[in-house]
C-alpha cells in the first residue's frame, strides 16, 4: 500500500479510540505498511511518556509531608523527627529515581520527536488541486501551482504552517494552540476557523477572506500592523504599493474554486489572466497594458481553455493568439502560450452583462 506523507486524521482517530468503522478500516488497512506501523508505535511510545509525566507531575511532596506532621504533631519532637527523617528517606529514594526517570524520558520523548518532526512539503502543479489533512486533523484544499510546508507533529505552543499559493483551511479547533498560515508577506492566525488564503509569490496581491470564526492578520515586516476579520470580510494587500484595503465580499464566490468552479467579480484582467494560466496550465501574456485593469465578472465551470477564450472575446474588449500543445522530448507536453491584446474594434469600457 502506498505510504502517506503526513498522520492521517483517522490514524489519529483510531490511536484515541474514537474512530467510527470507516475509520477504522482505513486505520487498518495504512497501518498494513511497515514504515506506517513503525510511526504509530512511536506515537504510542511519546502517548504514553506522556501520561506517565503528567502522573509525575501530580505527586505533590510537600503538601504530603505537611499532612504526616498534622497528623503526628502531638508526639515527641524527637520521635517526629527520627521519624520524619525515615520517612523522608523512603519518598527521597522514589522521588529521586523519579528525577532520574523523568530526565531519561524527557530525552527519550526529545529522540522520538526528532524521529517524527520532519517538514512535509505539498505541491500542485498547475492545473490540479489537491485535497489533504494535515497532522493535527486540519482540513485543507490547496490550488493550482501551490506549495504548503507543515512539520508532520505540532508541537510547542502553536501550529505553524508555510503557504505559497493558494488554499483553503478549515481548522481543527485548539484555543491553546493557534493555527498560523506563514506567508511571505504576512502571517494569518485561528483557532477555530475557515478561510481563504491567496499568496502567490509572484502576484501583486495578498489576500485572506475569512468565512467563518475570526483571523488575526499580521504583516511580516511591520509587525506592529494588526488587522482581524470577521466573517464575510477579505482583506487585500497591494505588494507594490504597501497599502491595505478591507471589502465584504461573497466568500462562496471566492472559494469556488475548491468545486472546480471560477467566479470572477470586478476582477482586473491581469488577475484574470494569472489564475486562468494557473487553472489551465498555460502560459497567458497580456501584451497590451491599457486591458490590464480591465474589470472582468463572470464563470467558468467545466470550459475548456479555448473556449473561455473565445467567451472573453464576446464579452471583454480582448483579441488573442493560441499556440498548440507540443510533445516535449521527455514525452510530456508544453504550455499552451497564449497572447492577448487590445481589441481595436471594442470599447475599452463595456462590461460583461
Amino acid at each position: 500500500m502506498e505510504t502517506h506523507d503526513h498522520i492521517p486524521d483517522f490514524l489519529m482517530a483510531y490511536f484515541h479510540g474514537e474512530a467510527n468503522e470507516e475509520q477504522k478500516k482505513l486505520a487498518i488497512e495504512w497501518l498494513k505498511s511497515p514504515e506506517n506501523d513503525k510511526v504509530f508505535q512511536q506515537l504510542r511510545k511519546i502517548d504514553s511518556m506522556t501520561a506517565d509525566l503528567n502522573l509525575l507531575q501530580q505527586f505533590d511532596l510537600k503538601d504530603g509531608k505537611q499532612q504526616v506532621l498534622k497528623k503526628y504533631r502531638n508526639r515527641k519532637a524527637f520521635a517526629i523527627s527520627v521519624w520524619i527523617q525515615r520517612i523522608a528517606a523512603v519518598l527521597f529514594i522514589p522521588v529521586l529515581l523519579g528525577g532520574i526517570w523523568y530526565y531519561v524520558q524527557q530525552n527519550e520523548l526529545r529522540k522520538e520527536l526528532k524521529v517524527l518532526m520532519v517538514t512535509q512539503e505539498i505541491v500542485t502543479q498547475p492545473g490540479t488541486k489537491t485535497h489533504l489533512f494535515l497532522p493535527d486533523s486540519t482540513e485543507v484544499w490547496l490550488n493550482a501551482a501551490s506549495s504548503l510546508k507543515f512539520p508532520s507533529v505540532f508541537v510547542g505552543n502553536e501550529r505553524r504552517i508555510a503557504l505559497d499559493g493558494e488554499a483553503i483551511f478549515k481548522v481543527f479547533k485548539n484555543k491553546k494552540k493557534p493555527f498560523i498560515v506563514s506567508t511571505a508577506s504576512m502571517d494569518v492566525e485561528a483557532v477555530g476557523t475557515e478561510f481563504n488564503v491567496s499568496a502567490y509569490s509572484g502576484d501583486l496581491k495578498f489576500s485572506t477572506t475569512l468565512a467563518e470564526g475570526k483571523v488575526k492578520i499580521t504583516d511580516r515586516v511591520k509587525s506592529e500592523e494588526v488587522m482581524f476579520l470577521d466573517p464575510g470580510a477579505q482583506l487585500n494587500y497591494d505588494k507594490k504599493n504597501k497599502t491595505y484595503q478591507a471589502e465584504t465580499v461573497r466568500v462562496q464566490d471566492v472559494i469556488a474554486w475548491r468545486d472546480g468552479v471560477l467566479i470572477f467579480n470586478e476582477t482586473p484582467f491581469y488577475e484574470v489572466a494569472a489564475k486562468l494560466g494557473r487553472w489551465f496550465n498555460a502560459d497567458i501574456q497580456i501584451n497590451d497594458q491599457s486591458i490590464a485593469n480591465h474589470r472582468f465578472t463572470g464563470k467558468f465551470t467545466s470550459e475548456s481553455l479555448d473556449q473561455v477564450m473565445e467567451l472573453l472575446t464576446l464579452t471583454t474588449p480582448i483579441a488573442y493568439s493560441s499556440s498548440k500543445r507540443k510533445i516535449l522530448d521527455n514525452q510530456n507536453f508544453s504550455k499552451q502560450e497564449i497572447k492577448i491584446w487590445k481589441n481595436p474594434n471594442v470599447k475599452i469600457n463595456e462590461k460583461i452583462k
